[in-house]
């Protein structure tokens, strides 16, 4: 087991090894960039963007908005954190500096504390967010051989009044894992509902919208059925309400012919939805080119990536609150566990996913 500090080109990394499997994140908006087995290390699930990421914060408007539109696209892979908002910011924010998804996944993360051990490994980073007035941690906790990671994250309001703020976990998928018709997603919800206008060009599925998962409104009045992507090119975006029914909620990805399985398990209450982000090959403009295959799921504290002041004027949607707050001089946590295995080559899904005693879970698979 070991923790190793790694530079690669221009950005800095942590290597996480627990001797089962193997954690990457990224110092420049603390992303999980990387998510392998050690047994077979050839193959990350997380979306690597085709072009070259650079630092956030050395992003310069002048030289880098015609390659990058925005110092989120400059630094972004993988799992990346949408906070304090989920979405753009206002009018007023962007003129201000504030940019897409909040300071987090643009800011400088540093690491408090590491430690390992007989039983595993304990990492710690984090990051100041002086525009929310708040601070963030994130504690990793790998035990040794275990194909389970358990995160807490650690929200606290630096300033003397209650704070509003969205929170999202933007897992995001990339080729070779992701395949369209190929890659199945189960996920514990029941209501979804499509993105309240247009979300990109071409979309399969009709806007603003409610359905039942998994299937979709399609466009041409069929239902889709979201689980998988197609193959022609598509931009879309929907919300699904987790079980309200569970106390936990969970959504998996996998591809049967890699035989390879990522899941992640949350409070439902922390994140009461989860968003389906569709990019198939459909944004033309830089960086994405039409070259970019990715699908974010992203269990949140808001149905939509609107930004917090839409977020906080719609209060609540399909009975549940669009965002949180964080009481003055106060602390919040948030905990998820992600999970990577291999299947047999017949497993077709997840049926079920249980937490059980131990942080250990009880994963139901389809033959």
């Amino acid at each position: 087991m070991k923790i190793i500090p790694q530079t690669v080109g221009e950005r800095k990394k942590w290597t996480l090894n627990n001797d089962a499997v193997t954690l990457a994140v990224m110092q420049g908006g603390g992303h999980f960039c990387a998510l392998t087995i050690n047994a077979d290390p050839s193959l990350n699930p997380f979306w690597v963007p085709h072009w070259k990421t650079m630092e956030p914060w050395r992003f310069q408007r002048k030289r880098h908005a015609a390659r990058y539109q925005i110092p989120l696209l400059a630094g972004i892979c993988g799992h990346n954190l949408c906070f304090a908002h989920f979405g753009d910011p206002s009018p007023e924010e962007a003129k201000a500096g504030l940019g897409t998804h909040g300071e987090a996944p643009v800011s400088r993360w540093k690491v408090e504390r590491q430690s390992v051990s007989r039983r595993g490994l304990n990492f710690t980073y984090g990051c100041a967010l002086p525009i929310a007035e708040m601070s963030l941690t994130r504690r990793i906790l790998m035990p040794r051989g275990s194909h389970v990671i358990h995160v807490r994250e650690t929200i606290r309001n630096l300033s003397r009044r209650d704070l509003p703020f969205g929170l999202c976990q933007h897992v995001t998928f990339g080729a070779p894992f992701l395949e369209p018709g190929v890659t199945r997603f189960d996920v514990s919800a029941t209501r979804g509902h499509t993105f309240p206008g247009t979300f990109g060009a071409p979309q399969r599925l009709r806007s603003d919208t409610p359905f039942v998962w998994p299937e979709g409104p399609g466009k041409n009045g069929r239902p889709v059925d979201l689980r998988t992507l197609r193959k022609k090119p598509n931009s879309d975006f929907t919300t699904q309400m987790m079980d309200p029914a569970r106390d936990h909620a969970w959504f998996s990805a996998l591809h049967p012919r890699r035989q390879l399985l990522v899941a992640y398990v949350w409070k439902r209450s922390d994140f009461p939805w989860l968003g389906n982000w569709e990019e198939n090959r459909a944004r033309h403009e830089m960086p994405w080119n039409g070259k970019t295959l990715a699908r974010g799921m992203e269990f949140s504290s808001s149905p939509f990536p609107v930004g917090l002041r839409a977020a906080v004027a719609t209060n609540r949607f399909q009975g549940q609150p669009t965002y949180r707050w964080l009481p003055a001089r106060g602390t919040v946590h948030v905990d998820y566990a992600l999970m990577i295995m291999r299947v047999n080559p017949d497993c077709k899904g997840v049926a079920e996913i249980t937490p059980c005693k131990n942080n250990h879970y009880q994963v139901d698979l389809i033959h």
